[in-house]
């Protein structure tokens, strides 16, 4: 059986550490003995880890790249791979100042480790045209989720009225777009849609403040069942400035609800037939986006996403497999060399 490590320095609750759920699963727990290895974020000498496989899910910076040639040093004979998680084009628009260094840490990250994973088709066609990174060292494997219960929510929401239901949730971080969101509808009519938000970060309180004085707006804290809030809605609204992958997404496909997502990174390839995609910068563009949604089908759009989104794990896991498989032949070739040449020594 194979050993994997994965590299990990935030333990949040988030997609990084729900995706992480994933190797619990018989299929995968079958083929690879999986751990979490804490690595704290300053570090430049990596560890000495006992794995096969080592999976690297932190952010890259020019400072991380210390930490990446040391444990390429320090673990010769383990394939190294690394996920990203967060960096996009839409990302690089809103943060970057010098693209040209920033894509040349991309590129050097990615000549230190044997495959670089991406969590969108998006990010992966960025990756490979707009940064440089050579194709064959790109491989595409989508975020996962634990949550299957979702799948046995009604398509149909109880107690449906003629005011559409709209939920969001995830970080309160600028990221998330949410305070626009909120601004959006107060150019809405209050009769036609109620908005529901949870989730916890940094924009906490300015998002309650924000609002305070909408009788249609609900701000809440974190929650662990998400369910509960999907079973109640009739739709999933992610405005999100950059969104490498998006598991609300997935998660929403499932509990059978329509998505209302940006047109950013790795959200449009998941909608199908199952939302659509709208422009959602600000907060006008968003209200004219809520006013769209109350003219469409949205049950018949959570159907078609529900039926769309199903199989999706299977595919996830078959693409981790045959991640395993490289590993394991990479491992064999590595053990295999130094005996070669004991046998060729030994001869002369």
């Amino acid at each position: 059986m194979i050993k994997v490590a994965h590299l990990l320095d935030d333990f949040a609750m988030g997609g990084v550490t729900r995706a992480l759920t994933l190797f619990d699963e018989p299929a995968l727990a079958a083929r690879a003995q999986s751990r979490v290895v804490p690595v704290n974020s300053d570090v430049r000498l990596a560890p000495c880890v006992e794995a096969d496989l080592i999976v690297d899910h932190m952010a890259l910076s020019w400072k991380r790249l210390v930490f990446l040639a040391s444990l390429r040093a320090r673990n010769p004979k383990a394939r190294i791979v690394h996920v990203e998680h967060s960096y996009t084009a839409s990302f690089e628009r809103a943060h970057v100042k010098s693209k040209a260094r920033f894509r040349a840490m991309l590129k050097v990250a990615a000549t230190l480790v044997d495959e670089f994973i991406c969590v969108s088709n998006a990010q992966k066609s960025w990756l490979a045209k707009a940064v440089g990174i050579k194709a064959d060292k790109l491989s595409m494997i989508y975020s996962w989720t634990d949550r299957a219960e979702l799948f046995d929510i009604d398509t149909v929401r109880k107690h449906r009225s003629q005011k559409m239901r709209l939920l969001a949730y995830g970080r309160y971080a600028p990221v998330k777009n949410f305070g626009a969101l909120i601004e959006a509808m107060r150019h809405v009519p209050p009769d036609i849609v109620d908005l529901t938000i949870f989730g916890d970060g940094p924009d906490r309180d300015k998002l309650e403040a924000l609002s305070a004085d909408l009788d249609n707006v609900r701000v809440l804290g974190p929650c662990d069942t998400p369910g509960t809030y999907l079973e109640d809605c009739d739709a999933v609204i992610i405005p999100s400035r950059s969104e490498a992958f998006g598991l609300v997404a997935t998660e929403a496909r499932m509990a059978g609800r329509a998505i209302i997502v940006s047109n950013v990174d790795g959200l449009p390839e998941q909608v199908g037939n199952g939302g659509f995609v709208a422009t959602m910068g600000n907060a006008d563009e968003i209200s004219q986006a809520i006013l769209d949604a109350a003219k469409r089908d949205l049950v018949q759009m959570g159907i078609q996403g529900r039926t769309e989104v199903r199989g999706q794990s299977e595919e996830i896991t078959l693409r981790w497999i045959r991640l395993f498989e490289r590993a394991t032949e990479q491992v064999a070739e590595k053990t295999k060399a130094p005996k070669a040449r004991e046998l060729v020594e030994a001869a002369s």
